[in-house]
């Protein structure tokens, strides 16, 4: 990254990193609102500079205090915890943009699996059985405690997620219209173009407020 870039994302981020401490560290719960505006500022600025390995740690924390803001989950003190772990985890990343190595690559990794493999704090636990008809389906659950799974997760998928999800699916399109065989029914390139015109759709509406 360019030094211009490099100061810039650390001038716009470290604000919002040094209030973000204050209010995890405050006693009582933190304002939903103030979490949310803060981690979506930590998001915005790293997106500004390019850099989608911060901004994904950062909409983690994002998503956090959307969730409380809608009562989705209860905020704990295992949420503050790991909330106070994501930011400082950050203050190490952002300080650490013009010495970016496997060391950053790794702890952008840890701190994703935090929010995305483990269970979601406040929330109940639900049997995995629940989750498919008559218990039927496949039972892959991931071993958020195994370090060797987690060092197996690639960070370039971690960082899909919402906006990146869709814009990364959209991308695949062209590619797969031209793996599709000769002859293929008509109805089938219809619905692979529905698809593909839903997936454009959810990408031009995403962060919309729902009507």
């Amino acid at each position: 990254m360019s030094e211009r870039l490099s100061d810039y994302l650390t001038r716009e981020t470290t604000d919002y990193l040094e209030q973000l401490d204050r209010l995890l560290m405050a006693p009582g719960s933190p304002d939903p609102e103030t979490l949310l505006r803060l981690a979506r500022g930590v998001r915005g600025s790293a997106q500004m500079a390019g850099v989608e390995t911060i901004a994904a740690v950062a909409e983690r924390l994002e998503d956090a205090g959307r969730s409380v803001l809608s009562n989705t989950i209860i905020w704990t003190e295992e949420t503050r915890q790991l909330a106070i772990h994501t930011v400082r985890d950050l203050k190490v990343l952002v300080r650490a943009l013009n010495r970016w190595g496997p060391a950053e690559e790794e702890r952008v990794r840890a701190a994703i699996l935090r929010w995305d493999e483990k269970e979601t704090p406040g929330l109940e636990e639900v049997p995995i059985a629940s989750l498919f008809y008559d218990d039927a389906g496949p039972h892959i659950v991931g071993g958020a405690g195994d370090a060797e799974s987690a060092d197996a997760v690639p960070v370039e998928m971690l960082l899909l997620r919402g906006e990146s999800a869709l814009r990364e699916a959209l991308r695949l399109r062209a590619e797969l219209e031209q793996l599709v065989p000769a002859g293929v029914p008509l109805d089938l390139h219809l619905k692979l173009d529905e698809l593909f015109d839903l997936i454009e759709l959810g990408l031009s509406t995403a962060g919309r407020p729902a009507e």
